[in-house]
């Protein structure tokens, strides 16, 4: 029996709600395994000095860390973006992937690559392809990052969610698979080995694992608020962080997508916080966390009455705020 744990999602970039994962890939049906590849740009006006960077979509699997490991290695000391686009995937995977561009200190955006004149996939396009250069377009709008593919976010120096990108999470599930194998003989003394899948279940991820994640978003500087957004989101849903939250947590740095990033364009204020949950944003490096109890929260929004109790009646427990649904 082999045993796998998955963060993956269905993640609509128009609403907060999302499909139910599929019943047997890690990730949801019709996206592929992650392809990682250098890009130089093709905007219009960009030569003879077109903008590069590491563009990074689909599922995350087995071997997708190797993916990056390669390109990095022949990249050098070079430091391109990551311009990521992903539902999620292997979460083992995805802590190796995020380690690795800390430890490159590089910037990781959630933007989608247009190719052009057409994808890598395409036996037309790799046979036009001079010097083995690709070509493409950054999309930032109808981009996503969900599930695992956060963690992958967490690792860049610079963490950049721009307007028209969706980021969501929710708990992780472990997925356990039963085998037959069976060995043939050919007529020619080969050996075929045959395995089919019998039996799959589905469960909760174990305390280690959650333990673990916690372990990777405090080492990547995340706050653990992320966590217990998490692990308040049940599999089967996926909770849409906004602005204000994902600035919260710590898992954007700027409020900016690629396509800015590679043309310039100065990063515009972030969006107001909606009342009353106007949480402030951390100072520099402190450890961030919910307030605990009614007064903790009235302190931090600055409506407290004298008496310490809150002034507004809409200020709940903090269990209602882990619950409340994005809009």
């Amino acid at each position: 029996m082999r045993g796998i744990v998955v963060f993956a999602a269905a993640l609509a970039v128009s609403c907060s709600a999302a499909a139910a994962p599929p019943k047997k890939s890690v990730a949801p049906a019709g996206e592929p395994a992650m392809q990682v590849y250098v890009v130089r740009g093709a905007h219009a006006g960009c030569e003879p000095q077109c903008p590069q960077w590491i563009a990074a979509q689909g599922r995350i699997v087995s071997g997708t860390a190797e993916k990056f490991r390669k390109v990095l290695r022949d990249l050098g000391d070079r430091k391109l973006p990551i311009f990521i686009d992903s539902l999620g995937g292997s979460i083992v995977e995805s802590f190796a992937i995020g380690r690795l561009i800390r430890a490159k200190d590089l910037a990781v955006a959630v933007t989608g690559t247009t190719f052009t004149p057409c994808a890598p996939k395409e036996l037309a396009c790799r046979k036009s392809k001079a010097g083995g250069e690709l070509r493409g377009l950054a999309q930032p709008h109808m981009s996503k990052c969900a599930s695992a593919c956060v963690f992958v976010l967490a690792g860049g120096t610079r963490r950049l969610v721009g307007k028209g990108a969706a980021v969501g999470v929710h708990q992780g599930i472990k997925i356990q698979r039963m085998y037959l194998v069976s060995k043939q003989r050919a007529s020619d003394g080969s050996i075929k080995t045959t395995k089919t899948l019998a039996w799959e279940g589905k469960g909760s991820v174990d305390r280690k694992t959650n333990a673990d994640t916690r372990k990777y978003l405090a080492e990547m500087g995340i706050s653990d608020v992320l966590m217990s957004l998490i692990e308040s989101t049940p599999h089967e849903s996926i909770r849409r962080l906004e602005a204000w939250e994902l600035q919260a947590t710590r898992l954007a740095t700027e409020y900016l997508n690629g396509e800015q990033l590679i043309t310039g364009t100065p990063a515009p204020p972030l969006p107001r916080s909606p009342e009353p949950w106007a949480i402030k944003p951390p100072a520099p490096n402190p450890s961030y966390e919910l307030p605990g109890t009614l007064h903790d929260i009235c302190v931090q929004l600055g409506r407290c009455n004298q008496d310490g109790t809150p002034k507004d009646s809409d200020i709940v427990d903090v269990p209602d705020l882990l619950r409340r649904d994005s809009k």
